[in-house]
């Protein structure tokens, strides 16, 4: 009996076993199935990020060219008013060089009008001396 009793208690075991097994069968194929709906969520998030970053690209793109575009209209707005800005001071530059010019010819012609107005005095001046010598010569200290 005790053989009997050995078989059972060996079948039993298997038995547990077996159960166990099973057990461990139906978890992982529902462990399977559970990681196969998280692949197919990841996959679907995937192809959304990978439209995101497609759409993302292209805005990208597009605010890059925007820019470029802004960049070169800014280029040339600030040439086009440096060059206007520069024009102006070169022409101001000129009028003022010009007036300069005028204003030293004028300078000019004026030391020269005083340096023959004072030549003129002191001639004015030597011949009132000659004069009043004259006078007294020919008067003496007699007064008129």
């Amino acid at each position: 009996m005790n053989n009997i009793k050995e078989q059972e208690q060996k079948l039993l075991e298997s038995l547990v076993r077996l159960d166990t097994i099973t057990d461990l069968v139906a978890n992982s194929r529902k462990k399977i199935i559970d990681l196969e709906e998280v692949k197919k969520n990841l996959e679907k998030e995937k192809k959304d990020l990978k439209a995101k970053l497609s759409t993302l690209e292209k805005e990208n793109h597009q605010l890059k060219s925007k820019i470029d575009d802004l960049d070169t209209k800014l280029q040339t707005n600030n040439n086009d008013g440096l060059k206007e800005k520069i024009s102006t001071i070169e022409e101001e530059n000129e009028k003022l060089k010009n007036e300069i010019k005028n204003m030293e010819k004028d300078l000019e012609n004026s030391k020269y009008k005083i340096i023959k107005n004072q030549q003129n005095r002191e001639e004015i001046a030597k011949k009132l001396d000659e004069l009043n010598q004259e006078t007294e010569n020919i008067f003496g200290d007699k007064e008129w």
